[in-house]
Parts: structure tokens; C-alpha cells; sequence
């Protein structure tokens, strides 16, 4: 076997791929039962249900491309943004504008302090710094107090450059564009071996064995996709240890997210003029405290999200008790008895990703000092091993579809220059 992928998500799916169509041998191990990874699509009867990734963030060439190759229809998300504080209609146009000045003006070069720091010197009022604070817990699922204000200005610059303030929808679902990989993989080159948790990789120049339970899989090289959240937890060992990616990752976190999904008969709330034409809700509740809608699909769905300091709370807790949570959220935040919400509701979904075994945590940002820990965490070792994810894309894109496939294109890329180093050496 030339060749093995760790990790069936979005990153060990392109890079499988790309391997394969440069006639390589590959095997695929993924622990679920399912691909995609942090790509998680559920169906609610005719429309899809999205637990993981949702959005197409501005004009990604790396997303495009799949979604063309597929005839995938993305459509652009439409409608206004609300804000409730405090139970009443806030103005959120002109709050915008002053989050927006705040992120242009966020320091790029040295020294590095936190986002947190960074607010509390600036001198902000009050409104602005409170909802500058949630947008960091709730947009980039992360601490204020440990994510790097260096990174943010990083990753803003990269996102307008492909004008991601602009967001898109796949209409049916993302596990499209997952498929869309999966399907043209030269099956004749490549095994995909499902539920099949790594717990041990053994490694040396030129050979790798993956250990799952009693089997083991060997290659002359790996691609390791795994979530930070999975690698930090050292539930899959490294033998000898790589203490310069522990290094690297004590530089990274992974932030918890808790997202609930309600399905109703019909979108009763457009009966509401206010919010008619909802978008995004952000409001100050406690347990979920930003909203949105399908729009402009017409699946009636309302998406609670609980990030950063808020998913905490939910953390441990039973799909059922997280939902009636986000029931008794959206009661009060849109003034309604929750037997009647419930009366309307015709499915829910739930997904904890911090809980999650293979993930254990949505997605991954940069704290203080970490400007370089993505590059170090992506440097390969020894030509035996190379490292894919989300969290190892050094472009400003960690957290995104697309920031991942980019990395699973580079990883392959890698792997590929080096056993071609090593014909040309044999030659």
C-alpha cells in the first residue's frame, strides 16, 4: 500500500482522491459509519438538515470547483440581520458598522495579545465591546481571553479576500459536496475501511502502521486528518512521539459548539413583521443565544447555536435535554408559550461536538503567541508522516470547508513530491 488516510472527512477525502488519480494505492480508515466528518447533513423528511457545516463563506475556489463538478446549486443567504436585547427590537445596522471598523483596526504585527486584552485597552462602550465579545464566542467559537487578536486581523484579511462577509447555502446539504468527492475516487485503487477507530500510529522514515483494535494497516506513508480536538485528547498515540506537534498544538484550541435544529409545519414566524424576512437573530438570551433561518430555502428551520462560553452549559447533557433547552430559548425569546412552539414543531436534531468522540470540538482557532503553530502542525515528518485539516491551513481559512480541503490538497501534494524525490534517488 503506498498510502494511508486517517480520517474520512472532507480533507482525507480530497486527498484520497488526488492520490488515487495519480495512481497511488490508498486506504481510507474513518471511525464513524458515515463520511464527511465535521460535514454532518440529517434529513427531516424533504429537506436536509445541516449539524455540522452550513456555509459557503464568500467565493472559495476549493468549494466552487466541487460544486461544479457536481452540478451542486449554491445559492446566496438572504435576509436581515435582527438583534433582541433585553426582550426589545435593538438597531443592528449601525452596531454592525462599529464591529466591523473595530476588526479593521486589529493589530497585525507584534506583540500578540488576546482579543479580550485588545477590547479592554481600546476603550469601547460598553454595547459595542459586549457584542464584539459574542460575535468572537459565537462566530469563532473561542475564548476572547486566549484567541490571538493577530490571528483574527489574519484570517479577516484572507476572508475578504474572497469576500467571505458574503455567505452562501448548498441547497441539498453539504453532504453533497462530501459525496461528490466520495463518488469519484478510483475505487480500484482505494479501500475505505469504516468504522475503524485509529489508537496507535507507529511510524518511521518510510513506513507507517496504523493500529484499529487487533488489525494493523501499513503503508510507505500517512496522511493524518484528524481534528485538533482528537489529536490534543492523545487518544491516538504517536510511536515515537512528536513532541513538536504537542508543541505546536498547545498553541491551538478547539472551540465547543452546540447546535439544536427545529423543524416546523410552517415559518409561523414570518407572521411577525419584524422578523418576516429574518436572516440572523443575535440576542442575549443565555442558553442559545443566536438564531437563524433557512433563507431564502423555504424549509421551515430554525437553528439555535450555542458557542465558545454558552455551549459549556450544554456540555454532557442528553440530545433531549439540549433540545428542550433551545425550546424554552426560543419561547422566550420570541414571547411565546413553549406548548405552543412544541405544537408547531414537527422534528428536532442536536449534535454536541465537543461530545463527540471524532471530533471532540467543532473548530479550531489560534491563541496568543500560536501566529505560527498551524505551520508547524502541517510540516511533515520524516517522509512518513503529513498532516491535513482544517486546523493545519496556514491561509487565514482554519474553521472553514474550505481552509480543509485546501490542506488535504496540500498534504497530497507533499506526499506525492516526496516518494517522486525518492524514484528520481533510485533512478
Amino acid at each position: 500500500m503506498d498510502a494511508l488516510i486517517i480520517g474520512g472527512g472532507i480533507a482525507g477525502l480530497v486527498a484520497t482522491r488526488h492520490l488515487t488519480d495519480a495512481g497511488l494505492r490508498v486506504t481510507l480508515l474513518e471511525a464513524r459509519d458515515r463520511l464527511g466528518g465535521r460535514i454532518y447533513t440529517a434529513s427531516a423528511g424533504e429537506f436536509p438538515v445541516e449539524l455540522g457545516a452550513e456555509f459557503v463563506h464568500g467565493h472559495p475556489d476549493e468549494i466552487l470547483a466541487i460544486a461544479a463538478e457536481g452540478a451542486t446549486p449554491i445559492v446566496p443567504v438572504q435576509g436581515s440581520f435582527r438583534r433582541m436585547i433585553n426582550g426589545e427590537w435593538a438597531e443592528a445596522g449601525h452596531l454592525m458598522e462599529k464591529i466591523d471598523q473595530l476588526f479593521t483596526k486589529l493589530p497585525a504585527g507584534e506583540p500578540d495579545e488576546s482579543f479580550q486584552y485588545y477590547l479592554d485597552r481600546r476603550g469601547e462602550d460598553d454595547e459595542v465591546k459586549q457584542h464584539a465579545l459574542r460575535y468572537v464566542e459565537g462566530f469563532h467559537a473561542a475564548d476572547p481571553s486566549l484567541i490571538s487578536a493577530r490571528s483574527l486581523h489574519r484570517d479577516s484579511e484572507a476572508e475578504e479576500a474572497i469576500k467571505g462577509d458574503h455567505q452562501y447555502r448548498i441547497t441539498s446539504g453539504y453532504e453533497s459536496l462530501a459525496r461528490t468527492v466520495a463518488d469519484r475516487i478510483d475505487r480500484n485503487r482505494c479501500d475505505i475501511v469504516m468504522n475503524t477507530s485509529v489508537h496507535e500510529i507507529v511510524w518511521r522514515k518510510g513506513q507507517v502502521i496504523a493500529r484499529a483494535g487487533t488489525t494493523e494497516y501499513l503503508a510507505s506513508r500517512a496522511i493524518v486528518t484528524l481534528p485538533l480536538g482528537v489529536l490534543k485528547s492523545g487518544s491516538v498515540a504517536f510511536s515515537p512521539a512528536l513532541p513538536e506537534k504537542q508543541n505546536a498544538m498547545s498553541f491551538l484550541e478547539m472551540g465547543p459548539v452546540i447546535r439544536v435544529s427545529l423543524c416546523f409545519q410552517e415559518k409561523f414566524w414570518e407572521r411577525d413583521a419584524k422578523m418576516a424576512d429574518l436572516s440572523f437573530l443575535f440576542t442575549d438570551d443565555p442558553q442559545f443565544p443566536t438564531w437563524w433561518t433557512a433563507n431564502p430555502l423555504p424549509y421551515p428551520i430554525l437553528t439555535g447555536w450555542a458557542a465558545g462560553p454558552n455551549a459549556k452549559a450544554h456540555t454532557g447533557k442528553s440530545k433531549d435535554e439540549i433540545v428542550s433547552s433551545a425550546v424554552q430559548s426560543l419561547a422566550r425569546i420570541m414571547k411565546i408559550a413553549e406548548s405552543e412552539l412544541r405544537l408547531q414543531m414537527t422534528a428536532s436534531f442536536a449534535h454536541d461536538w465537543q461530545a463527540d468522540p471524532f471530533s471532540r470540538g467543532a473548530y479550531s482557532y489560534t491563541a496568543v503567541g500560536g501566529m505560527d503553530a498551524a505551520q508547524a502542525l502541517a510540516a511533515p515528518v520524516a517522509d512518513a508522516l503529513y498532516f491535513a485539516g482544517e486546523a493545519t491551513n496556514i491561509d487565514g481559512y482554519t474553521g472553514t470547508v474550505h481552509g480543509a480541503i485546501a490542506t488535504g490538497l496540500r498534504a497530497a501534494k507533499e506526499l506525492l513530491q516526496s516518494l517522486r524525490s525518492l524514484q528520481r534517488k533510485q533512478a
